[in-house]
């Protein structure tokens, strides 16, 4: 061999034994000189209070409270059963689980985390060696249930499982420095996380669906409140929902927010983003004559109506929700006009709000419609949207037009209240011109006339537009649809012609009464009754006195 390359291997050997011996002193100045450091309870982070989670006025629905985690170091516990039944008595806890654990052959063994505060003082008696006590701090929602879907909830190891806790869990969790955990002060705490959500709507809209879940014996309830001119969400719920503070005894179909996640046919709601796209084509006009016989064919296939509404005008059509006036009217839209103004309108893609698993919906490309597509789409059939979809698309309407993109998150402010980052409304595009938007919500006041379908949305005093839906359920297992299942809709927007809040409540399965107009929009009459004197919504025909004191 040559005696460069013997040289070369004599320095490779020698570097390779340095490396070795670096590591076996290092192994072995952990095992005997540091070994609190190994055998520390594992998972406990150098700070770990996450920041509070409030609504727009600053009410905390999230924050985190001290507490105890109990731990031990087996191989140091003498009396091993005199141990387990103080600590059984202590935590109320089963006396045989305790003393497995202490049995286990490991450096330590969670007996317990985030002890209840309850069993606080009783711990802080016991003094037995090999058990140790470590502060953690605790996640506690103040208002159970409220807000349930949207504020998620985190573990006992302080991460972000579900909902905004997971979504902005890096927020949420003291911030790091240099991508390590330093003991600095000023971020003992994460950043708190401020929401556009009104807790008073809120508390509103919760009571109202579970008075209706009860009485209308619906799979589920969903509802949404929105400011159009900002895209910004006062208020979201589904019934069921469930308790933060206990999310472990909820199986996953009631944790998931199904009004982002889940998508529906949403049936003749869906009539006012055909309308709207016509009348912007200039396609149809508000006076267009229909004859509606109850019920119209088309390449072969009968599609009928739920009346004979002989001959309409096209805002009759949408007044009495006519299934024949809007299969005639999309006769002269071909399908890539139809499916770029639906896809502008934000169908069949997600929204963008700060929540996860938010689905697309389903907006099939022309290429995968049928020669009849276009027509059960007028009815809305043969799409899918989930509730935030629908009610963004119709806040458009509300918004001269233009879509917004909705929002969750109003800002992100600092321990001492100073503003980290703000979340402006953000404009997407326009869908329609502005006179086409009026002339839609103009449309829509009929709808609650006492000849349309959403009467029993109509509130005294005010001017509101709205449309309802009823639709079949599709069936994806054999397919077709559902014998006798429906989804009810009802989508309100308060007031016209300037609407200030757009209120969208779906129904899945209701009992007895199945239509939109008959389920959903009594429960949009019930929460704007009582949520529109707290924003300051005054009735469009009433009379202002002003008293002069002098």
């Amino acid at each position: 061999m040559d005696i460069r390359l013997k040289r070369r291997f004599r320095i490779i050997i020698v570097f390779i034994v340095i490396i070795f011996s670096v590591l076996i002193l290092r192994i072995i100045n952990l095992m005997f000189f540091k070994k609190d450091t190994i055998f520390s309870p594992p998972g406990t982070p150098t700070y770990s209070e996450r920041g509070f989670i409030v609504d727009r006025n600053g009410v905390r629905l999230a924050l985190s409270l001290e507490t105890y985690s109990v731990y031990a170091r087996p191989s140091e516990v003498e009396q091993k059963k005199d141990t387990a039944e103080q600590l059984a008595a202590a935590l109320e806890k089963e006396y045989e689980d305790i003393l497995e654990r202490l049995n286990r052959k490991r450096p330590f063994v969670w007996v317990q985390r985030q002890v209840d505060l309850k069993y606080a003082e009783k711990l802080e008696e016991i003094n037995i060696k090999g058990i140790y006590l470590e502060k953690e701090y605790k996640r506690y929602y103040p208002e159970n249930s409220l807000l349930s879907h949207t504020i998620g909830f985190s573990g006992v190891d302080n991460k972000g499982l579900e909902g905004i806790e997971y979504f902005l869990d890096d927020i949420l969790l003291p911030k790091r420095i240099d991508n390590k955990r330093i003991d600095y002060p000023a971020q003992r705490r994460g950043y708190t996380i401020v929401l556009t959500i009104d807790k008073y709507i809120q508390e509103i809209v919760e009571e109202e669906i579970e008075k209706a879940w009860k009485q209308t014996g619906a799979n589920l309830i969903t509802v949404i409140v929105m400011d159009p001119s900002t895209g910004e969400i006062m208020a979201l719920a589904n019934k069921p929902d469930y308790d933060l503070n206990n999310f472990g005894k909820y199986p996953e179909t009631t944790i998931r927010n199904k009004a982002i996640t889940d998508s529906f046919e949403p049936g003749s709601t869906f009539k006012i983003f055909i309308a709207a796209i016509l009348l912007d084509l200039g396609l149809v006009r508000e006076n267009s004559i229909f004859i509606c016989k109850g019920s119209v064919e088309v390449e072969g296939i009968t599609i009928r109506d739920t009346a004979v509404h002989g001959r309409v005008t096209y805002r009759k059509v949408l007044e009495k929700s006519c299934n024949v006036g809007m299969v005639k009217s999309v006769k002269n839209i071909d399908n890539i006009t139809l499916y770029e103004k639906l896809r502008s309108f934000g169908f069949g893609t997600p929204t963008g709000i700060n929540l996860p698993g938010e689905a697309r919906g389903l907006l099939r490309t022309p290429k995968k419609w049928s020669r009849v597509s276009k027509y059960f789409m007028a009815i809305g059939q043969e799409i899918s949207v989930t509730p935030l979809q629908l009610i963004t698309a119709a806040s458009s309407l509300a918004n001269k037009g233009v879509l917004m993109q909705p929002r969750i998150i109003k800002r992100l402010e600092n321990h001492d209240g100073t503003i980290l980052k703000k979340y402006p409304p953000l404009k997407i595009r326009r869908v329609i011109e502005e006179e086409t938007a009026e002339k839609i919500l103009d449309i829509l006041t009929g709808v609650l006339s006492e000849n349309g379908t959403g009467y029993k949305a109509m509130i005294e005093g005010y001017n509101i537009g709205g449309k309802t839906g009823t639709a079949q359920i599709a069936d994806t297992q054999k397919g077709g649809y559902l014998e006798g299942e429906f989804y009810a809709s009802f989508v309100g927007f308060l007031p016209v012609p300037y609407p200030e809040i757009v209120v969208l409540v779906t129904l899945d399965r209701p009992l007895g009464e199945v239509y939109g107009g008959q389920t959903a929009a009594p429960i949009f009459k019930n929460i704007v009754e009582r949520i529109a004197p707290h924003l300051n919504i005054l009735p469009s025909f009433s009379e202002i006195y002003v008293i002069n004191d002098e």
